[in-house]
């Protein structure tokens, strides 16, 4: 039987300041998945067109190189201008290739990317490991692909959109992500770049998950994992960066659940496996942790297992906007938590949301004003963006009617939704944000605690000018 040869495409970021190179977990999973499901039948590969200088030459050298089967495209919101741009070449380049699109950005936006781009054949709804998997399966053995949970395509009448797959339970039972279909080292890079973590201790880095899902229901959330959290074993994770550790010397872990510290005791026994087994690693918690939830004796915990940095998504001081958001978070406990992560000699940093619908100038100031005054080391200040498939965006419809509700996939837009919505100057307001915070001598202290020095100097410098002169 032939193989069959699958292709994953990660599309550049056009729409971020920042190029990110984080390596693509959710490809990785899904390719491990395959080749767990069909040994020998299936090779995968990828392109990750964020490392590429260019995107045509070397996505037209990869297809002729594979001439793959199926082509799986990993989309978030912002992203979705490479679908656009490149559809027709792709289809051009392999047009015997089903062309899938996934993530985010193919999750919720579906409709309109098969309605406007023929040359997209399927997307799959959701979390995909399985979904996925049975696509493939489906369409190796030439089935019909009505009989497949958790996909939309196009057929005869338009669009179809078959029932969702269950979310995995049992996520022990997912294999490791396939780490062999990168090349690490192209992702630490001696030249520095942008990461999520914005701070590195160590180059050799990774992402890694021990969880899915978010039992909180903050309205601009994706919702991609759904409501129940689902845990892996404490021993399946801890495993999980010990080979990291051992087969790639992968020495710093960036831990990138929703809310890592949901199940406390779940979390102690984690670290206590880290330090048990005598790991000398780096934490670092890009999200992860929900502040007001966490004690001061977590914290000294995840020092001790190797954190040297946290991050608190507080969103807003306000406790209206907190109530209207329906994150519902204990500011005042969050900012204990602040100073005693701060003393411990943690890198402390927040997330802060400016311009929520119906949010007054006065509590946009009481936000900041907040991040100022606090113990945090670092601070991002995002304008609020309606993703689709979000409540936010219904919420932004309902506040201002009048908003011509445009399609918004940037983090960083010329004219934040706020200003379009209420002519307000939130990119005035957000730079004087960043100036206020790090116009003192907090960029001194936590210099001193920055590891890595000389290249977060320079990145710093790199983010002032962007800021500065965006």
């Amino acid at each position: 039987m032939e193989t069959f040869h699958v292709l994953f495409i990660k599309p550049p970021d056009f729409n971020v300041n920042a190029r990110t190179l984080d390596v693509p977990l959710g490809i990785l999973y899904l390719s491990a998945c395959l080749r767990k499901e069909f040994p020998g039948r299936v090779e995968t590969d990828i392109i990750d067109l964020r490392l590429e200088k260019t995107v045509i030459s070397p996505l037209r050298q990869k297809i002729k190189e594979i001439s793959p089967h199926l082509i799986g495209i990993s989309l978030l919101a912002f992203n979705q201008l490479f679908v656009k741009r490149y559809a027709a070449l792709i289809r051009e380049l392999a047009p015997k290739a089903k062309i899938v699109i996934g993530g985010p950005g193919g999750t919720y936006s579906f409709r309109k990317l098969l309605k406007q781009h023929p040359e997209i054949d399927v997307a799959v709804l959701g979390e995909g490991e399985e979904s996925f998997s049975r696509l493939v399966g489906c369409l190796m053995a030439g089935g019909d692909m009505d009989s497949v949970k958790g996909i939309a395509f196009r057929d005869e009448t338009g669009i179809a959109v078959n029932d969702r797959q269950g979310y995995i339970e049992d996520l022990d039972r997912l294999p490791f992500p396939d780490y062999e279909l990168i090349p690490f080292e192209r992702y630490w890079g001696e030249k520095p770049h942008a990461q999520m973590n914005g701070v590195l201790a160590d180059k050799k880095y990774t992402h890694i998950i021990s969880s899915r899902a978010c039992p909180f229901n903050c309205i601009y959330c994706h919702n991609i994992f759904g409501k129940k959290l689902r845990k892996r074993s404490p021993e399946n994770f801890v495993d999980e960066i010990q080979w990291l550790h051992d087969t790639y010397g992968v020495r710093e872990f960036h831990i990138v659940d929703d809310v890592f510290n949901f199940d406390k005791q779940r979390m102690h026994t984690i670290l206590k496996l880290i330090t048990d087994r005598g790991l000398d690693i780096k934490l670092a918690f890009p999200n992860a942790l929900r502040a007001d939830m966490l004690e001061f004796e977590d914290l000294a915990l995840l020092k001790k297992a190797g954190a040297y940095m946290v991050t608190f998504a507080i969103e807003t001081a306000s406790p209206r906007i907190q109530k209207l958001i329906r994150k519902n978070l204990n500011i005042e406990k969050v900012s204990e938590n602040i100073t005693y992560a701060s003393s411990l000699g943690l890198i402390v940093k927040g997330f802060f949301m400016l311009g929520f619908p119906g949010e007054t100038p006065e509590e946009i100031h009481q936000t900041i004003d907040f991040a100022v005054k606090s113990r945090l080391d670092l601070a991002h200040f995002f304008t609020v963006t309606p993703f689709p498939g979000t409540a936010l965006r219904q919420l932004a419809r309902e506040t201002y009617p009048e908003w011509e509700d445009e399609a918004l996939y940037h983090y960083w837009p010329d004219k934040p939704f706020y200003q379009q919505a209420t002519g307000y100057n939130l990119n005035r307001m957000q730079k004087l944000a960043y100036l206020r915070f790090y116009g003192s001598t907090r960029v001194i202290k936590t210099f001193f605690k920055t590891p890595r020095k000389l290249q977060r100097l320079k990145k710093w410098g790199i983010f002032a000018l962007e800021v500065l002169w965006k």
